[in-house]
């Protein structure tokens, strides 16, 4: 999948990993289109869509605008969204501001794993 300025989407089909990095500031129009490119990646699972799992990492920004953060939290609670929901998500975020950010998607799903760390947040999706 090709990389642009604000994000790159990799997919490794043998581990059923989803790795999407953010590079730069996301408005909620870009924050749209991206996640209109993920959930292509994960219909692209066929059958095994839901034994995925996907990495958010968002190490490279600060913090997303308030209504960036708003469309991704109502993303998630979108119904028709959860049938294509990863086994397991984690979140790789550098500030405290950011994790306040996504500790707020935890009121939509809970069991979302939040690290500082890149390779900490990949060997917790992958373990059983």
């Amino acid at each position: 999948m090709p990389d642009s300025e604000l994000h790159s989407l990799r997919v490794d089909r043998e581990r059923k990993l989803i790795d999407l990095r953010l590079k730069a500031m996301l408005s909620p129009e870009d924050a749209a289109w991206i996640g209109e490119e993920l959930r292509a990646a994960v219909r692209d699972f066929g059958p095994e869509v839901g034994q995925h799992v996907t990495l958010y990492d968002a190490s490279s920004i600060p913090v997303v605008p308030q209504a960036t953060a708003e469309l991704i939290i109502n993303t998630f609670n979108n119904e028709a969204v959860r049938p294509l929901w990863a086994r397991k998500v984690a979140f790789v975020v550098v500030t405290a501001l950011a994790r306040l950010q996504v500790q707020r998607l935890r009121e939509v799903r809970p069991d979302i794993g939040i690290f500082g760390d890149r390779e900490e947040a990949i060997a917790w999706l992958l373990e059983e």
